[in-house]
């Protein structure tokens, strides 16, 4: 699925999910990627572009993690994993997100926050931090 497939391919009316092969951003090389490594990095995606933000993106696009910029730990808490769950299950592949840990940062003003993604493809272990400062 590529960052674009979140949003339906309209065909005779109908919207389809488009396939899981699409390009390795991290590379930029015109290498592709599928399966697990393909979901990882929509993953990263959802949970960096701000939902509303830009226009290419449909509303269910992307996250409401910026607006938690310079909050509290507290707030951070209590709000984060369930914008987590909401960006993400948006993605068909994606059965459900749990185990979440919200740390403090040893290192700076941030919030740390390790969960599970579970898909039909195998369960994923992420990591997001939320600056507090």
């Amino acid at each position: 699925m590529s960052i674009l497939s979140l949003l339906p391919v309209i065909e005779g009316g109908q919207s389809r999910p488009m396939g899981d092969v699409t390009w390795n951003l991290d590379q930029m090389n015109g290498a592709k990627i599928s399966g697990l490594d393909s979901l990882c990095q929509a993953i990263r995606i959802m949970l960096e572009v701000p939902r509303y933000r830009y226009p290419i993106y449909s509303w269910q696009f992307g996250s409401e993690l910026e607006t938690l910029i310079g909050s509290g730990f507290s707030e951070v808490e209590q709000n984060a994993p369930a914008m987590i769950r909401d960006a993400l299950l948006r993605d068909d592949r994606i059965d459900s997100v749990d185990g979440f840990s919200v740390v403090r940062s040893d290192q700076r003003d941030a919030v740390d926050i390790a969960f599970t993604v579970h898909s039909r493809l195998g369960n994923v272990e992420a990591f997001w931090t939320v600056e507090t400062a």
